[in-house]
């Protein structure tokens, strides 16, 4: 049966492009009447071609959209730990201990230049997710996966069909919309976060006497209300939170005491590596125990009221996929309630990172801090050098060991910093909203 009889035959034919595209072409059979004779069944083989195409296109449209969304998820999430080794004494108050001797007065608050202030914490909207963190292997893969899923080859405008010595145009089929169920749904993005955490830090030299070390631990509990990382521009951020920690010895609990800080700062990312942040604070402390002498402190008396201003800066440079040297400088200058407290204080930290695999980190740590006491003749400088490991236990828990020495002298001939610490903390959110 001769094709001229019908006045006008189409028929689709399905090519496969060597990037993944799939085209229908239409021919107008007029053209071709020199061909072979084609049978019904050629006809009813390509409608079922034709449907066939159809199918494997709308599974391909879905499986590129659902990558292309999982590769926007990945690239807006941005990790690491910066905030797990955030220099322990940027806030920690000095004391005023003048009197000579070995011995404290009961009027006397404690010495605590060499206890822990800030807790190591891990909360989800810290600016560790404002840094990049070292790529892992498997993250690398999927990443070039993504962008060859991503960006297809594209197929040529015309094709030459040897069969029917033809120069034929290729029409791309048009993609059908996403079923409702497959399109992106917008993810919560939570303003603050509620984070409890409890720690243990152990020192040979508790009160930093020269005269009469004391070995003393300290159990640290408390709780962290703070937003999250508002952006003010395209790199800078705004940034608040409320602590509350109750500070407990374990032999010397007529100084136990609460503290209650808050704080306002403004990141700003200058680069990939290197950011900068501003930062007020006000730390107030208060006994939480009856002293021993009728004549003395009573518990919920404040003894440190204590306003800083503080200019930080830091910076984080991948040596290897895994192997990360973050450095950080901070300035301080507090003003405080009673006056002797008055100081400026000039802090230096360097810490070496390596990332065993994604959920734990282990590395080594160094830290100098320059403290002048702007209202008194007192100067003292401390150094630490320690190993820290940060285990990431589940996206809402996080654990951190610290062990090493600290090093360190005052002008004050009371106060020496030399011994060894150890600590432990445990990190948990509580919930978002």
């Amino acid at each position: 049966m001769q094709l001229k009889n019908w006045k006008n035959l189409f028929f689709w034919i399905l090519l496969a492009s060597s990037g993944g595209s799939w085209c229908c072409i239409r021919v107008d059979a007029a053209e071709s009447a020199n061909t072979d004779i084609w049978r019904f069944k050629n006809l009813a083989n390509t409608q079922v071609t034709y449907q066939l195409c159809q199918k494997l296109e709308q599974e391909v449209i879905n499986f590129l959209c659902k990558q292309s969304s999982q590769s926007q998820s990945l690239d807006s999430q941005m990790p690491l730990n910066v905030a797990q080794q955030t220099p322990a004494t940027t806030q920690a108050p000095p004391a005023a201990t003048e009197q000579p001797g070995d011995t404290q007065k009961q009027n006397d608050p404690p010495q605590l230049e060499s206890q822990p202030s800030n807790l190591p914490t891990s909360p989800p909207d810290s600016k560790e997710q404002l840094l990049n963190a070292p790529q892992i292997n498997q993250s690398q893969r999927l990443q070039r996966l993504i962008q060859l899923l991503r960006s297809p080859k594209q197929p040529p405008e015309f094709e030459n069909d040897r069969e029917l010595g033809l120069w034929v145009r290729l029409r791309p089929l048009e993609q059908q919309p996403l079923p409702p169920t497959q399109q992106s749904v917008p993810k919560f993005k939570p303003i603050g976060y509620l984070q409890g955490r409890v720690g243990y830090f152990q020192t040979s030299n508790i009160f930093s006497s020269n005269h009469s070390p004391i070995e003393d631990g300290l159990i640290i509990s408390g709780l962290t209300l703070a937003s999250a990382y508002f952006p003010l521009g395209s790199k800078t951020y705004l940034n608040g939170s409320i602590d509350g920690n109750l500070i407990r010895y374990i032999n010397q609990s007529q100084y136990n005491y609460n503290q209650v800080r808050f704080n306002l700062s403004i990141y700003q990312q200058f680069s990939r590596r290197m950011y900068g942040e501003v930062s007020y604070s006000n730390q107030q402390l208060f006994y939480a125990n009856n002293s021993h002498s009728l004549d003395s402190f009573k518990a919920g008396d404040r003894f440190l009221n204590e306003n800083s201003l503080l200019l930080s800066l830091g910076r984080r440079d991948p040596l290897t996929p895994k192997l990360t040297l973050d450095s950080f400088y901070e300035l301080s200058v507090n003003f405080a309630d009673p006056l002797s407290r008055d100081r400026i204080i000039n802090s230096f930290w360097i810490s070496l990172n390596y990332y065993l695999q994604k959920p734990l980190q282990v590395g080594i740590d160094y830290q100098a801090s320059f403290l002048d006491f702007t209202q008194r003749d007192r100067e003292d400088q401390f150094h630490r050098l320690f190993g820290h490991l940060n285990y990431r236990i589940s996206d809402t828990t996080n654990m951190n060991v610290e062990a090493g020495v600290s090093l360190g002298s005052s002008t004050d001939e009371n106060i020496d910093f030399d011994g060894w610490f150890f600590s432990i903390n445990y990190n948990l959110q509580l919930g978002r909203f």
